[in-house]
């Protein structure tokens, strides 16, 4: 007999939250998914996160294929489900995705990489964060696009999107996040307006 997914749902739930409270999104933006066994936990489509109850939380079947059948799936999942489920079939080690719309890595996502400037984002993400070709949002081209930027690191910026950060737990996942916006942040200041890496900078 499965066991109850309520405690998970709490979880995503409140990390969606939190992620609105840190000023990462706004509004229903972005979205948050667990991975727990087989299935994915993912936050609902046009929900804003204050009004957001736990029982909303969609859930979809892990598919090797990346497409669940209609009757696997609970709730109205966020249009972006493609790309959380590309990234867990890239990434076994990846139980959390966190993906914002937060203004400095938004910002950044229209260069061709973000220079990573200070020595605590270095330790995080390595000299430079990718950006992932351009895709329309909420299609497999983009779940794609995303999937091999990001490749075995930590956090990828979305081309003229937003960015995405991952973990082995949404504490993690958040976490990263935040600290990717700082430093997109910390790079726009360095550099007076650009975040973007030198025009050679290496992308996806």
């Amino acid at each position: 007999m499965r066991r109850s997914l309520r405690p998970w749902r709490e979880k995503v739930a409140a990390a969606a939250r939190k992620m609105a409270a840190l000023g990462l999104v706004t509004g229903s933006s972005g979205n948050v998914s667990l991975r727990v066994g087989e299935r994915i936990l993912i936050t609902p489509s046009g929900i804003p996160y204050e009004e957001l109850d736990p029982r909303q939380i969609a859930v979809l079947e892990f598919s090797e294929l990346g497409t669940p059948h209609p009757a696997h799936v609970t709730g109205v999942p966020s249009s972006e489900w493609r790309m959380h489920m590309a990234i867990y079939r890239a990434r076994e080690d990846v139980r959390a995705v966190v993906h914002t719309h937060s203004p400095y890595a938004t910002a950044a996502s229209f260069g061709k990489a973000l220079s990573v400037v200070h020595d605590e984002g270095k330790l995080l993400f390595g000299e430079v964060v990718p950006v992932s070709r351009h895709a329309p949002p909420g299609t497999w081209a983009l779940a794609e696009a995303v999937a091999r930027a990001l490749g075995e690191g930590k956090a990828v910026l979305i081309a003229r999107h937003g960015a995405v950060a991952v973990g082995s737990t949404l504490t993690e996942a958040l976490f990263l996040a935040e600290k990717l916006e700082e430093v997109a942040q910390i790079a726009l200041l360095r550099t007076n307006g650009n975040p973007a890496a030198p025009e050679d900078a290496p992308r996806e």
